[in-house]
């Protein structure tokens, strides 16, 4: 599993010990078409999800915004997860498997935990992590636009 994290640009740098330290609270997951990774609305899972190979689809139904489910496609190398362990939340939306997929759970508690251990570390995730959900916002702002752009509202 090692290997699979440091193809994380959010681990990329951390040395091999160190990931080897952090492979104890990860477990390898393999899915099949259809399955999900996340569940919406799930209250309790605050482990984090990396996704190593195959593609997923993020569905949700809880949106007062539209009356089907929403679904946006994902492939290879993507984390998922990190706003319901950043925020202590329920999740927002379900990840489906699309094909076959390996996967890495993180326990989101004890990466936690890491990092308040080794804080120069943990500034280094969460800088990545920062730059990571800016650019998916930006990402969902030009999406937006595009949509009310091309609507009657």
């Amino acid at each position: 599993m090692v290997e699979d994290l440091e193809q994380s640009v959010l681990f990329r740098g951390f040395s091999v010990l160190q990931l080897s330290e952090i492979e104890p609270f990860c477990t390898l997951l393999v899915l099949e078409d259809g399955e999900l990774l996340i569940q919406e609305s799930d209250h309790d899972d605050r482990d984090l999800y990396l996704l190593c190979r195959g593609g997923v689809e993020i569905v949700s139904n809880d949106s007062q915004a539209t009356s089907s489910e929403v679904v946006i496609s994902k492939a290879d190398n993507e984390l998922y997860g990190e706003m319901a362990w950043l925020s202590g939340k329920k999740r927002t939306a379900s990840v489906r498997c699309h094909g076959g997929v390996e996967a890495i759970r993180i326990d989101g508690d004890a990466l936690l935990e890491y990092f308040r251990r080794y804080p120069d570390l943990g500034f280094l995730f969460m800088h990545r992590l920062a730059v990571l959900l800016s650019q998916r916002l930006s990402d969902a702002s030009s999406l937006l636009k595009q949509v009310l752009w091309n609507s009657t509202l």
